[in-house]
C-alpha cells in the first residue's frame, strides 16, 4: 500500500520516532522498538536523514509481518518513513 505524500501528511500519527543522525543497523533497531511499543492499526513515522534507511525499514517489516510500509516522504532532507503495525 502506497499513499500519496499528501494523503500521509494527514494522518494521524500514534509514535513519531527520532533516527535522525542514526545509520543503519540503528535505524532499523528504531523502528523496531518503535513498532513493539505501537498497538495494532497504529501509526508509526520515523524520521531520518539516512537514504539507506527508506528502503531497509519498509524491507524489514514487510517481511518479518509486522506493519505495512504506507509510504515515504522527504522533506528538509529528512526522511518521513510511515508505518502501520499490524
Amino acid at each position: 500500500m502506497s499513499l500519496s505524500d499528501q494523503d500521509l501528511k494527514e494522518l494521524t500519527i500514534d509514535h513519531e520516532l527520532d533516527g535522525v543522525g542514526e545509520v543503519c543497523p540503528h535505524t532499523l533497531n528504531i523502528a523496531l522498538d518503535g513498532l513493539k511499543k505501537a498497538d495494532s492499526g497504529q501509526i508509526v513515522v520515523e524520521v531520518t536523514d539516512h537514504s539507506i534507511a527508506t528502503k531497509t525499514i519498509p524491507a524489514a517489516v514487510k517481511m518479518n509481518k509486522l506493519a505495512d510500509h504506507l509510504g515515504t516522504v522527504k522533506d528538509k532532507g529528512n526522511y518521513y518513513i510511515y508505518l502501520k503495525k499490524n
